[in-house]
């Protein structure tokens, strides 16, 4: 066996460990960017009591980051799925 078949059976298990990574790594930012958006949802709600004037826009506003951290907590649950990884706050059942 030279070296080239060597590099070429190790490539596809180098390559697969890679992607699992960047998986894991992509689950814990839209795990992240969940988190965020909620902080920022109850940042505006808050913001809505004390300024009344603009409390429809700003809780508009919180609305649709609840909604964009679903979305995140949704993309985590995904690629959490792809990487071997349990689901958020859950124990891996395999």
């Amino acid at each position: 066996m030279t070296d080239v078949d060597t590099f070429d059976e190790e490539r596809p298990a180098e390559a697969w460990l890679t992607a699992i990574g960047l998986r894991q790594r992509i689950a814990a930012t839209a795990a992240s960017i969940a988190e965020t958006e909620d902080w920022v949802a109850d940042t505006l709600d808050r913001l809505a009591l004390v300024r009344p004037q603009d409390a429809e826009r700003l809780r508009a506003r919180a609305t649709h980051a609840r909604l964009f951290a679903a979305h995140e907590r949704n993309q985590a649950a995904i690629y959490r799925a792809h990487a071997g990884l349990p689901p958020a706050g859950g124990k891996d059942i395999r």
